[in-house]
């Protein structure tokens, strides 16, 4: 099957680090090798959550806007199936093609796009729902990762059809394999956070918890200067250069974001044996059983605490081998709209 894909967060050439680009970039690795053909319609440089600038992440959210250059693509592709993620850019040309060509496509939800838009803009929520109704109303299909999403659509009035499956996670990239010599100088236990490093995450949530031993960000992203600043000797920070091994070393994973739909890293840090403290929202709602692989309350620091009683690491390897990328690449597959 050739499936053309118009996507903010990955074009093809550019492996980007986004949630959303690391997604469809496992998808199309694997199902490239049962010999299916992904191409990618999107900006010539993907988005930039790195950097929130004109040139970095605005300008890229409105190029490659116009149906008439998704067109020349889809004759020169001549898929079979189209599939359409991001509300604005090349989702917008992909949706306003089919839309002229009568022609049937799935769909994706997989961001709190109405938070982003108020935390970035400050567009109020109604104002932003009004337009993702709009943007995905023609749709045959919409994705979704899991019952919890499905049903906030619904909640908004969303009449389409939803398939639901979650994303996965590489257990040859991620597994337990500690470095002590990364943190030797650091007092445990250790407290983890790994990701962007943003506003939207939430992130000082976590550093402003009183905690015993060390707490470290582990990531880049707009947020990473100040937090340094502000929080210097308080907090480590590195790179995600040698993320599985800095995740292995740890004894608690913290992820104090409530922006989340999914959150692969969830996935990430229990396949390195890592249980995971969280506030009680969509994603680690999904991921987390209570008092077995983490804790998610709303008291972050009591379920951090808490997740240090946790010592069975054969419970939180078990939850990671439940999310395989084979089972989401395939489900991808399954719910495409044939033309």
């Amino acid at each position: 099957m050739k499936i053309l894909l118009a996507s903010l967060a990955e074009n093809g050439s550019v492996k980007t680090h986004t949630g959303v680009g690391r997604y469809y970039h496992s998808i199309r690795e694997r199902l490239e090798k049962e010999g299916h053909e992904i191409f990618f319609y999107g900006p010539k440089k993907p988005v930039n959550v790195d950097k929130l600038s004109l040139y970095d992440t605005f300008i890229p959210l409105l190029s490659n806007s116009f149906a008439k250059d998704f067109a020349k693509v889809f004759e020169k592709v001549k898929p079979d199936a189209i599939h359409i993620q991001g509300e604005s850019g090349p989702g917008l040309a992909a949706r306003s093609f089919c839309i002229k060509e009568n022609i049937p496509y799935s769909s994706a939800y997989h961001t709190n796009f109405a938070i982003a838009m108020n935390m970035w803009l400050h567009v109020p929520h109604s104002w932003t729902w009004h337009y993702l109704r709009w943007f995905y109303r023609p749709a045959s299909l919409i994705h979704t990762h899991t019952e919890r999403l499905s049903n906030s659509l619904k909640e908004e009035n969303f009449t389409n059809s939803i398939a639901i499956f979650p994303p996965g996670v590489d257990t040859k990239l991620f597994y337990p394999d500690p470095n002590p010599a990364l943190f030797a100088n650091y007092k445990r236990p250790y407290f983890i956070y790994a990701g962007r490093v943003s506003k939207e995450k939430n992130i000082e949530a976590f550093l402003d918890l009183d905690l015993p031993g060390t707490k470290f960000v582990i990531g880049s992203g707009p947020e990473k200067p100040n937090l340094e600043k502000k929080y210097k000797g308080k907090a480590a920070f590195f790179t995600s250069e040698h993320l599985r091994s800095m995740l292995s070393n740890g004894d608690v994973f913290v992820f104090p974001s409530k922006f989340e739909t999914f959150g692969l890293v969830l996935l990430e840090a229990l396949a390195c044996g890592l249980p995971i403290a969280a506030y009680p929202v969509m994603g680690p709602l999904d991921v987390i059983e209570q008092g077995v692989n983490g804790y998610a309350l709303e008291n972050l620091q009591e379920a951090a605490l808490r997740c240090l009683t946790l010592k069975d690491k054969d419970a939180f390897l078990a939850t990671a081998n439940r999310f395989t990328w084979e089972k989401t690449a395939d489900n991808f597959l399954k719910n495409q709209i044939i033309l």
